[in-house]
């Protein structure tokens, strides 16, 4: 007989409902977890290319160019703008700095960061 037992945790509206078998193991709703882990990527657009970033700590590209992702850049200084890229999803990325507002002036309003700048936080 399979015993399931609801964790204070699982009572919380719009929390993974996690629930115990009979071997102690939590079970989570896998569809729900699909939808959890889809919203931690970091989604960009570089020309016709677009890029899904799992979140790490450091600067965007950086952690693009370890994941294998092929961005364009040249100088990792923010001045060239080699590295702009168009966020489509973030709510990891750090406020834009100086050096993006000077180069991308009011292109920040329609989500293009310098990825040798934004970081993930």
């Amino acid at each position: 007989m399979n015993h399931r037992v609801f964790t204070v945790g699982s009572l919380i509206p719009g929390k993974i409902a996690t629930v115990l078998n009979s071997t102690h193991r939590p079970i989570v709703d896998k569809e729900e977890a699909a939808h959890q882990s889809h919203l931690e990527k970091i989604i960009v657009v570089q020309g016709s290319n677009r890029f899904e970033i799992m979140p790490a700590q450091g600067k965007l590209l950086e952690v693009a160019l370890n994941q294998g992702k092929s961005i364009k850049y040249k100088c990792q200084k923010g001045t060239c703008g080699q590295c702009t890229v168009q966020v489509l999803q973030s709510t990891r990325l750090s406020q834009p700095n100086e050096q993006e507002q000077k180069k991308l002036g009011t292109e920040l309003n329609n989500g293009y960061r310098l990825a040798c700048q934004a970081v993930i936080q």
